[in-house]
């Protein structure tokens, strides 16, 4: 057990050849067991935020609500995220990832229950900040421990599919959000408080299958390496989670430094270049995103749409192909790396945006296939490229600080999530949806060109090989020569 020595890795002997280059057809079972469960973090934000757009729309008539209560109600989750993943990220570097892990998501099932049961609009913005703490929580730990587990081969792949789960729960919020349109089309005041209490269900099933899942192998070993009091503990600990994800104790892992972490990691050397990068980038994508996500239903309505059901019904559509980009990602990220991905998903999704500007401008209204084939487009390509990144961020700071770095860059974006949800309702108000398109394409470009710029890649690199490359100010990644460049599985 231990970090590879540079001797043992030319040798050929073990080291880091024998986890870090496995392929997914060698991964054991528990390995993919404890992706799924960090997958379902995932999962449960996005039916969190779809089912909030949905109940909007019944809201919105009912209780008399204007564009900026609207968007309030809207953006309550985001800023609960904003200071839930900080507190749970920091934490979760000084005491281990496991046990938040299992508990941070009995936020959303205490108060995701309580934000059907409310009766104003206080209430509810209350139980929904709280909802988005616990969530915020797993927006720091859930992609921290799949890159932490990941081998670096493959580690590309495990963050990006990961993220497909958002758009599972999309669709099954959306379906869910149908379901309970037609059916209790009667008694409105009741299907909006059932689409909330709802997420409490898909809360705690996550929560009893964490219960199974081990400390991440890479912090466990840097404790060790560190001693104290807790030194064979924390050796335990790695070794009893490094042979169920390897398949064997004997296998060895990257871990990075093995120095106890602080803030300042995130600023040292170069690497307040990759601080600053995610800091602008995560918000700015969230705009575009978020705007979308959360919105799609009350824009599709708006540009035709005119039934609540068949306006989740098209949102389910979109998210059906946005699986479709998912997958894509997640095969080659691997391949041909992160950066062409989405810097080619976010330009394509601002000409879309753009083109649908144009249409809607030039006659005041968007043809029912246009609306689903301008929507179609731009989901495929925001979870082609750009959209998986937001869980690939992770592998970017030292293990001893991811979890402060995921959570930090997590408050960061839940900004910008929440600046769009705030703004478009009224964007929309005064200028109409033209305006909604005008927002979501221009952010989305700027995306782009920050990718361009700023972007760094991380393909292939053990977390010592990272950890190292970015603290220079490496960020092209010529790691290995074209003729040994590791095929992937």
């Amino acid at each position: 057990m231990g970090v590879e020595s540079k001797d043992s890795k030319d040798k050929g002997l073990g080291g880091t050849e024998d986890f870090e280059n496995k392929g997914l057809r060698e991964l054991p079972r528990y390995w993919w067991y404890a992706w799924f469960t960090a997958s379902m973090g995932q999962f449960v934000d996005a039916y969190d935020t779809l089912i909030i757009g949905a109940a909007l729309l019944f809201l919105i008539p009912l209780w008399k609500l204007n564009a900026v209560d609207t968007g309030l109600l809207a953006a309550s989750a985001f800023i609960g995220v904003a200071v839930g993943a900080p507190v749970f990220g920091s934490i979760a570097d000084r005491v281990g990832r496991r046990f938040l892990y299992i508990f941070d998501l009995t936020f959303l099932v205490v108060f995701g229950l309580l934000s059907g049961l409310v009766y104003n609009f206080a209430e509810l913005f209350i139980t929904r900040l709280l909802v988005g703490i616990g969530v915020g929580g797993d927006y720091a730990l859930s992609p921290t421990l799949v890159a932490e587990y990941a081998p670096s081969k493959r580690r590309g792949f495990a963050l990006a599919s990961m993220n497909s789960f958002w758009g599972i729960g999309s669709i099954v919020g959306f379906l869910t959000a149908y379901a309970l349109a037609v059916g209790l089309a009667s008694n409105p005041n009741l299907a909006w408080r059932v689409m909330l209490a709802s997420e409490a269900i898909w809360g705690l099933v996550v929560i009893l299958l964490r219960t199974g899942i081990l400390e991440s192998p890479r912090w466990a070993e840097i404790q060790a390496k560190l001693g104290g009091a807790k030194k064979e503990k924390w050796e335990k600990e790695a070794e009893d989670s490094i042979k169920k994800i390897a398949g064997s104790s004997d296998a060895k892992i990257s871990t990075g430094q093995a120095t106890k972490g602080s803030i300042k990691d995130l600023f040292r050397g170069k690497m307040w270049l990759v601080t600053l990068f995610a800091w602008v980038w995560w918000p700015v994508f969230d705009v575009a995103a978020y705007g979308a996500n959360l919105y799609t239903p009350y824009i599709t309505a708006g540009l035709g749409l005119t039934s609540k059901a068949d306006a989740f019904l098209a949102s389910a559509l979109y998210w059906g192909i946005a699986l479709l980009g998912y997958y894509t990602a997640a095969y080659y990220y691997d391949r041909i790396g992160r950066r062409i991905l989405v810097i080619v998903g976010s330009l394509i999704m601002g000409i879309d945006m753009f083109v649908g500007l144009a249409i809607y401008e030039s006659l005041k209204v968007l043809p029912f296939l246009a609306v689903l084939g301008l929507f179609s487009a731009y989901y495929y390509f925001m979870n082609f490229g750009p959209g998986p990144y937001t869980m690939t961020l992770a592998e970017l700071w030292p293990t001893r600080v991811r979890g402060t770095g995921m959570g930090l860059a997590s408050t960061f974006s839940r900004i910008g999530a929440a600046t769009s949800s705030f703004v478009i309702p009224s964007i929309v108000a005064a200028v109409g949806f033209g305006g909604a398109l005008a927002l979501l394409g221009a952010a989305i470009l700027f995306v782009a060109l920050w990718s361009f710029l700023m972007m760094p890649e991380a393909s292939n690199l053990t977390p010592d090989e990272l950890e190292t490359r970015l603290y220079m100010g490496i960020f092209k990644n010529k790691k290995k020569e074209k003729a040994s460049k590791p095929q992937v599985s």
